[in-house]
C-alpha cells in the first residue's frame, strides 16, 4: 500500500493492484501528458510529484529527439544500478482530437525482468485505456 494514506479511487486501486502483482515493480505513477499526478502507488505524495515531473520531462525530451518524425514516442526506459524506470504512453486514436493520453511510469528494483514489466504495462494500459485519456487543456483567454 502507498505510504500516502488516502481513499483510493477505482483507477488508483487498479494501479495499486498492478504494482503489487507485477514482479519487481516497487512504485508507479499515472501522469497526465502535462506532468500532473493522476494516481500513484508505492511512494509518498512528494515522491509522486517529483517522479511525475521527471516522467513528463523524459517524455518531452524523447519526443524532441524525433521531432521531425510523425507520431509520438510510445515508451522510454531509464536503467539505473538500483532498478529501472519504464514510461509508457496511452495512445489516443487519431480521430479523437479533444483528448491526450496519460503516461504510465513504473519504478522497479534491480531484479525485475524488463520483458515482464513491459508486457504487464501494455496489458494494463489496454485494459484501462478509456480511463487514461484526458481532455486537452487550453490556456484561458484574457478578458476583453
Amino acid at each position: 500500500m502507498s505510504s500516502y494514506t488516502k481513499e483510493l479511487s477505482p483507477l488508483g486501486q487498479m494501479l495499486a493492484d498492478f504494482v503489487d502483482h507485477t514482479p519487481g515493480a516497487v512504485a508507479s505513477v499515472l501522469v497526465t501528458s502535462d506532468g500532473l499526478v493522476d494516481e500513484f502507488h508505492g511512494l509518498p505524495e512528494e515522491g509522486a510529484d517529483t517522479l511525475a515531473a521527471a516522467v513528463s520531462g523524459i517524455a518531452s525530451l524523447a519526443n524532441g529527439v524525433f521531432r521531425d518524425a510523425p507520431g509520438e514516442v510510445q515508451q522510454s526506459v531509464v536503467e539505473h544500478d538500483s532498478g529501472t524506470l519504464f514510461v509508457m504512453r496511452a495512445k489516443v486514436p487519431p480521430q479523437v482530437k479533444s483528448k491526450v493520453g496519460s503516461l504510465l511510469a513504473v519504478l522497479t528494483n534491480e531484479t525485475a525482468d524488463a520483458g515482464v514489466v513491459g508486457y504487464a504495462m501494455l496489458q494494463w494500459i489496454d485494459r484501462m485505456h478509456e480511463h487514461l485519456l484526458n481532455p486537452v487543456r487550453t490556456a484561458p483567454r484574457p478578458a476583453q
